[in-house]
């Protein structure tokens, strides 16, 4: 009887250190994940922050570029007239002005200005009565407050002596802006550029009622007197899910070690497994945002300009409409390209099987695209052979094939200058550019979602990563196959083939 008892009170003492273990085990992995985690959500909101920046930079560096580069193609002879042509072309600059010393600004002059010519005159006048005496040979940049509104003014001198500036007209690159922030917040951050008082300019989603900020940085000096606040959504709770799963293990009793260490490492590989799922989605997610916003902004920008009566004649206008058009058609080409990959994730993709002759399927493809890959550069060439290429498939589903192939040169083989599409005598489709290639590395990699082989490229040419994935996906649903290959004397070419005639 009392040897049984020594084992009953062994086995409590085990059963209460092994539990006692557990839960300090399990606290400490806690503070350490909550530790990891808060560090995680700091370096993510540092680098959400440098890239909205870098792009609210990158938005204005361009627009004072434009408006330098129309300055300084009037200064050796900057009359009235070459001024006022650089406001009424020139969409990044609002107004244009002369300053000469001893007699102040003769150009635009109160008398017979325009409402916006005088505004302007009246929102520098400190400016200009203070003078231009320590003008540099280059540009000089300065930003200036009417209120709580931020404008840009810049100006240089001609070779007569004279200043000649310009202000910049702030619509035409705050409307990059939004795609700027959607790019840099993701899934896990809002975004909001607030002025001097607080007030929200810019915001790329909803946050909790009255919630504070996560992080609040400086904007300047890109945009003086403007702050960057970012919410974190949706935090990990890892930490607290960790302590339950080791409360439940601690009760095993004298197992709890090999529980502990089991649960520790399903922990790690679902958590990694989570991560990389997460980065994927993420990643999805913030260039498809950037590619329908880049063709959003460009839309909006030239209606702007349309309804606010900025283009002065009719070829401006067509231009306007042009641009609003060829966007259009890339929203739809993308929006087309995600609702078939949803499709075919989820196996509901049908095809309407019939017999098709190739030949003609490619060639109103490739011509739907010619203007397209002539205005990247690249000289279209289309072949197909003099004998009928007759496949059983989906019309639809090839002549998408064909288009993906298409945008995909054009996106980052546009340097060869050349995209070669052929419709071979055994009925294979080839489409073949002469730009940098496909290591051999890659050449099966490039078909798999969302990935994109080379960074430098991928850096010049946004992309959702799914258009290949979808035309091989497409190819094999067909019973076709499609494979990349080395295109002979330099380049890449993207075999599609269906078999022997039927």
């Amino acid at each position: 009887m009392k040897r049984r008892w020594h084992i009953s009170v062994a086995v409590v003492t085990l059963l209460a250190v092994s539990l006692v273990f557990a839960w300090v085990v399990a606290e400490m992995i806690a503070g350490d994940l909550a530790a990891i985690s808060a560090q995680a959500a700091r370096k993510d909101a540092a680098l959400a922050e440098r890239r909205v920046s870098l792009g609210l930079a990158a938005c204005v560096e361009r627009a004072k570029h434009a408006a330098e580069t129309a300055v300084a193609s009037v200064l050796s002879n900057p009359t009235d007239a070459a001024l006022a042509e650089i406001s009424r072309r020139e969409p990044f600059v609002r107004n244009a002005f002369r300053w000469v010393a001893g007699r102040g600004v003769v150009f635009p002059v109160e008398r017979g200005a325009t409402q916006e010519e005088r505004r302007f005159l009246g929102r520098y006048v400190t400016l200009f009565e203070e003078g231009f005496r320590d003008t540099a040979k280059d540009f000089t940049w300065k930003s200036w407050f009417e209120g709580d509104r931020l404008s840009f003014v810049g100006w240089r001198r001609a070779a007569d002596g004279s200043i000649v500036g310009v202000e910049l007209e702030t619509v035409a690159f705050l409307a990059e802006f939004p795609s700027v922030l959607a790019d840099a917040a993701g899934e896990g951050f809002v975004i909001e550029v607030r002025d001097g008082s607080g007030k929200a300019l810019f915001k790329t989603g909803a946050t909790p009622e009255e919630a504070p900020p996560d992080e609040v940085f400086t904007l300047s000096p890109v945009l003086p007197h403007r702050t960057l606040a970012l919410w974190r959504m949706g935090a990990s709770d890892i930490a607290s899910d960790g302590i339950g799963v080791q409360l439940l293990a601690a009760s095993a009793g004298g197992v709890i070690f090999l529980l502990f260490a089991a649960g520790i490492v399903v922990l790690v590989a679902e958590a990694r497994h989570e991560r990389r799922e997460s980065e994927r989605k993420t990643s999805f997610v913030s260039n498809v945002s950037h590619e329908l916003k880049t063709p959003l902004t460009s839309i909006r920008l030239c209606a702007e300009m349309l309804s606010e009566g900025r283009a002065k004649d009719d070829a401006a206008k067509a231009r306007y409409l042009g641009v609003i058009t060829k966007e259009s058609e890339r929203l739809t080409r993308l929006v087309d390209n995600v609702l078939d990959f949803g499709r075919l994730e989820q196996n509901r993709r049908k095809y309407d099987f019939a017999d098709v002759d190739l030949r003609n399927v490619v060639r109103d493809a490739a011509e739907s695209l010619r203007s397209r890959v002539e205005s990247a550069g690249m000289a279209l060439a289309v072949e197909t052979t003099a004998e009928p290429a007759v496949r059983r498939v989906d019309r639809d589903a090839v002549s998408q094939i064909v288009l993906n192939l298409i945008d995909n040169a054009v996106k980052y083989a546009a340097e060869g200058k050349r995209l070669d599409v052929r419709v071979g005598s055994q009925g294979a489709v080839t489409v073949a550019d002469r730009g940098p290639g496909v290591p051999r590395r890659d050449r099966e990699r490039v078909f798999d979602r969302f990935y994109r082989c080379d960074d430098s490229l991928a850096a010049k040419s946004s992309g959702s990563g799914l258009g290949l994935s979808i035309a091989r996906r497409l190819a094999e649903g067909m019973g076709g196959t499609l494979v990349c290959a080395e295109r002979e004397g330099g380049g890449a070419e993207f075999i599609l083939n269906f078999g022997g005639c039927q």
